[in-house]
């Protein structure tokens, strides 16, 4: 026992005298409290996201090639009856949806809503060309078209029909995109009981039309979304629902889909002696225009003449085109 503790004594002796092979080269010395310089950070973020906005406007910019100005429509050999200026109450009514995510309580016409609109006496201007425009016609329907989706047809055909009925015609909006038709939204309706219907045979033609509030203002939804709109409307019960409306109505104007998209603006074209395209102000491209001129020409629908929607201020003064927005006529 007094053996193995002297054992123990001398493990722990050497165990002391070992060396380490660690040395310190140099003591930490604290320079001070490390934080993020969040000054100097929302600068350099602030500079960066405004020099990105600049680029993508300027990228936008160069790489938008849509029609400006009237007279790059007149130089492609189109008539240009009116050139409507973007309204901005439909703007922020539009906004005002987007945020809700849904439709926005109130009427949506504009023509009711303000009639004093710079949009709405464009569109009055319309009124008084398409008079003279159509006199020589052999039938009393519109056929209003366009290039592509989502440049303002619609809001062109419902406000068109509203002027023309304070007028005291007596008119029928009839939606004949059997696809995305959204003239019901328009009038706060609904889509069902609709020209689809009447084409299909379930319903009568003297039941799908709708009144307004509007005096002499009629309008006809799409109805419900067939498998097979096209085949729909190139059927004979088509144009006997024309006939039926043109000898009941002074003017009967018809929304169709866009031309490049599907063949359903043909078809109606053929059944209305007047048609009209509408091009929205920086969307559609010149050459993208002449295409859907085209197709229409190829299947014997001419167009009348051409609608510029939504053009803003800034180039109704850069191109020199003044309109309305220079010139505004209130009453004290």
């Amino acid at each position: 026992y007094v053996q193995l503790l002297n054992r123990m004594q001398e493990l722990r002796i050497a165990r002391a005298g070992t060396v380490g092979n660690v040395r310190v080269l140099d003591k930490a010395v604290m320079q001070g409290q490390i934080s993020p310089q969040r000054t100097r950070i929302l600068i350099l973020a602030s500079l960066a996201g405004f020099l990105l906005a600049a680029f993508l406007v300027l990228l936008r910019s160069i790489l938008n090639r849509g029609v400006v100005a009237p007279e790059q429509l007149e130089e492609m050999g189109l008539s240009v009856y009116a050139t409507v200026p973007l309204s901005e109450s439909e703007s922020q009514k539009k906004d005002l949806m987007r945020k809700r995510k849904g439709s926005v309580k109130g009427h949506m016409l504009l023509a009711e809503a303000n009639p004093a609109d710079l949009a709405i006496e464009a569109i009055r201007a319309l009124r008084t060309s398409l008079h003279f425009a159509m006199m020589d016609q052999v039938n009393n329907r519109l056929t209003i078209t366009g290039p592509s989706p989502g440049i303002g047809k619609s809001f062109i055909s419902a406000n068109l029909a509203a002027v023309c009925a304070q007028a005291g015609l007596n008119v029928v909006l009839v939606d004949a995109d059997l696809r995305k038709g959204h003239i019901h939204e328009i009038f706060g309706g609904m889509s069902q009981d609709g020209l689809s219907e009447v084409l299909s045979g379930a319903l009568e033609n003297e039941s799908c039309i709708r009144a307004t509030s509007t005096p002499g203002l009629s309008w006809v939804s799409r109805g419900s979304s067939p498998p097979n709109p096209s085949e729909l409307l190139m059927q004979s019960r088509f144009d006997e629902f024309l006939n039926f409306l043109s000898g009941r109505f002074d003017l009967v104007i018809v929304d169709t889909p866009p031309v490049l998209a599907v063949t359903d603006a043909a078809i109606i074209g053929k059944s209305c002696d007047t048609c009209l395209m509408v091009v929205r102000f920086g969307s559609n491209a010149p050459k993208e225009i002449e295409i859907a001129n085209q197709r229409l020409a190829t299947a014997g629908v001419p167009v009348k003449g051409v609608i510029l929607n939504a053009m803003e201020k800034k180039a109704a003064t850069s191109y020199g085109y003044y309109g309305y927005y220079n010139y505004s006529y209130k009453s004290d």
